[in-house]
């Protein structure tokens, strides 16, 4: 799905730009080291990777549009699936992602807790 975000490519504002790769039911959503809102910062680790996430991309495309908020989408061979948004799209692009993290559990980031004292 092309839409109109590169005519915002040129302005200035935030870049957004998720890689999401599928693994079994889940997706390892990797974020380009650009523009991330600080409630997403503590999600990501220090190679800007977040996994697992329960991803909803028809959803996305219903908040999307429902915001009138332009994005880029970009589906590889494999599944794989690349989201780009620039300016306030990529605001809405960074809501949404913070409500899936919301969502789902995401027991691979967490420390173990099972050896503590």
């Amino acid at each position: 799905m092309k839409s109109q975000a590169h005519s915002q490519q040129g302005k200035a504002g935030n870049v957004l730009n998720l890689f999401c790769v599928p693994i079994g039911e889940v997706w390892r959503v990797h974020v380009r080291p650009t523009w991330l809102p600080r409630y997403l910062h503590n999600v990501f680790d220090e190679h800007g990777e977040a996994y697992p996430v329960l991803l909803d991309f028809e959803d996305l495309e219903r908040q999307m549009a429902a915001k009138k908020q332009a994005f880029e989408k970009h589906v590889t061979r494999v599944g794989a699936i690349e989201l780009t948004a620039y300016g306030d799209a990529a605001t809405a692009l960074a809501v949404w992602l913070s409500t899936a993290f919301a969502s789902g559990v995401r027991e691979g980031h967490r420390p173990d807790v099972s050896n503590a004292g």
